[in-house]
């Protein structure tokens, strides 16, 4: 016994009891927990209440266990720890009735994010429902183990979780109780403007933890809406925006709430000015990570120098514009120095010569439409590159740049002047090194001498997807070609004068995925039998007004890529 004061020298009562409790001392851990109650009030009354009801219960003193539950319920309605623990009494003394109704009067007093033990009463008043009541519910959500419930629940979008909620009380009670189903904010499908009361019952649900919201310009999400969406979720890490229309303004002047955002994007269809997308990166330059614009207006003839902010937390960067825009693309290789992966597309970069060698972690490079005309300098740290839609992109006779890609894992120059001279002096150090899987150079001018068409392209026993799209070949040299890279499984002959022999020979060499579109040469029993010995083709017949038959997907929505 002197041990045991020993230890429990300089211990307040609560601890004290706790102690006893541990070791068993159910009468001694009464005692302390009394002495805890007398000498505490709110929420630490509360906790000694309870923590006496629970010795009292394992001494089988169930009355006085019960006063003190009686107790917390008075103190305190609207949390949820008094009915747990006088529905458990209840439960003990053999009154299964009544027990559920305390558990009901809980759910009833108790607001849906007050504490976070209401999840528990909705569970324990679920289980003890079923178990008084088994089979006479007709609603699913009810019958099903709480767990399950809320796992179909994940699977709704939000509009039908919204309209599961009028669906009956049952629905209300696991929808509300479970924050988790709350915390994306997603307006999608929405018919007609979210209103301000709509917006924060939302997030009351979610207990103020959202980390993702999809907006679209349909929701009618204004300024005011904005800031308190950014003000009271400090947790929002995604913001995605959509919709037809221009944006700016409204987000804008939400942003600086938003301080722990790492990802913004906005759609195809929400055009954004330059000058909004800078004054984005500036609001949010110490947690920005993923940028994804795919739609920014800017100057067709010249650009502000000096306007792109230090964004040193950015590591992927999708930029992209319908307007041929001018890009002050040093400014923003300077501004974003940790990038990993860089998308520009349809910009005008006015520069005579780019230089992405001070991107030094950069994996990614797709320069797609941007009016260069030389090569630009590198660095080798480069998985993937795309130079294509450049027509006047080329190896200038006097280039002496060295080029030195070892770990480039894809290139794509579809629609340039780059020959094979050009594509020799890229890839050679990745086909050198086996590093090549996928080479997508379609779309270019082949030498008109039948015998020098391979020098237009480097071999590599490496590559396993090839594209030669919208070239002017036919079977004789798609053959040659195609014999340069034994081990492709993948091939796109879209838009060339194949036919059906070259077919015949692709499938024997194994390939497993051919795409043929327009390829009208091509016939239907070719197909066929290609797609009888387990290739996957991918062809239509636009010349005969037939089409391919596409499912639709979530990829052509208005938030395509931005998960």
């Amino acid at each position: 016994m002197s041990r045991q004061f020993d230890v429990e020298e300089g211990m307040g009562p609560l601890q004290k009891g706790r102690f006893r409790y541990q070791q068993q001392d159910f009468s001694g851990a009464v005692k302390a927990f009394t002495e805890a109650v007398d000498m505490s009030t709110d929420n630490l009354l509360m906790t000694a209440l309870d923590a006496r009801a629970a010795a009292y219960e394992k001494l089988q003193q169930l009355l006085p266990a019960l006063r003190d539950a009686r107790r917390m319920l008075e103190l305190k309605p609207k949390q949820s720890k008094g009915y747990l623990r006088a529905g458990k009494i209840l439960q003990l003394q053999g009154k299964q009735e009544l027990a559920l109704q305390i558990y009901a009067r809980g759910l009833a007093k108790v607001p849906s994010g007050g504490d976070k033990d209401r999840q528990h009463l909705a569970s324990f008043h679920e289980k003890l429902r079923q178990a008084l009541k088994p089979g006479k519910s007709r609603d699913f959500l009810e019958r099903l183990p709480l767990e399950l419930a809320l796992m179909v629940c994940n699977f709704l979008p939000m509009r039908d979780r919204v309209i599961g909620l009028s669906v009956s009380k049952g629905w209300r009670r696991v929808m509300e109780g479970s924050k988790d189903l709350w915390t994306t904010f997603d307006t999608t499908y929405a018919k007609r403007g979210i209103s301000m009361k709509s917006l924060k019952i939302h997030l009351r649900r979610s207990r103020y933890t959202l980390d993702r919201a999809f907006i679209t310009l349909k929701a009618s999400m204004d300024e005011q809406k904005m800031k308190w969406l950014t003000k009271t979720c400090k947790e929002l890490r995604e913001l995605h925006m959509g919709g037809n229309g221009p944006i700016g303004d409204s987000l804008v002047s939400a942003l600086p709430g938003a301080t722990n955002i790492e990802t913004i994007t906005i759609s195809h269809s929400t055009e954004i000015t330059l000058m909004h997308a800078q004054m984005i990166l500036r609001l949010c330059q110490q947690s920005l990570v993923q940028v994804k614009f795919m739609n920014i207006k800017g100057s067709a003839t010249a650009f502000i120098p000096n306007k792109w902010p230090m964004v040193k937390s950015i590591k992927t960067l999708h930029l992209r514009t319908t307007m041929d825009s001018c890009l002050d693309f040093n400014g923003l290789r300077d501004a974003t120095p940790n990038a990993i992966s860089v998308i520009l597309d349809g910009w005008k970069i006015a520069s005579s010569f780019v230089d992405a060698t001070n991107w030094t972690n950069l994996e990614r490079l797709d320069l797609t439409n941007t009016k260069i005309t030389t090569l630009p300098a590198l660095p080798p740290t480069l998985k993937h590159l795309v130079l294509s839609e450049n027509p006047k992109l080329k190896l200038a006779n006097s280039e002496e740049r060295p080029i030195t890609l070892p770990l480039l894992q894809s290139f794509e120059c579809h629609s340039t002047a780059l020959d094979g001279e050009a594509l020799s002096f890229i890839l050679g150090a990745s086909i050198k090194a086996g590093n090549l899987k996928i080479l997508k150079a379609g779309g270019r001018l082949l030498n008109g001498r039948p015998h020098l068409v391979t020098n237009e392209f480097p071999a590599s026993e490496s590559v396993e997807e090839l594209s030669l799209a919208s070239m002017d070949i036919g079977d004789n040299v798609a053959l040659e070609v195609v014999g340069l890279y034994p081990n492709v499984k993948k091939l796109d002959m879209a838009s060339t004068r194949i036919t059906g022999v070259a077919v015949k020979a692709f499938v024997e060499n194994g390939l497993e995925w051919l795409k043929m579109n327009h390829c009208e040469s091509v016939s239907v029993d070719a197909i066929d039998w290609a797609r009888g010995q387990g290739v996957e083709v991918i062809h239509n017949f636009v010349g005969q007004g037939v089409q391919m038959r596409v499912r639709p997907r979530f990829a052509d929505s208005i938030f395509a890529t931005s998960l």
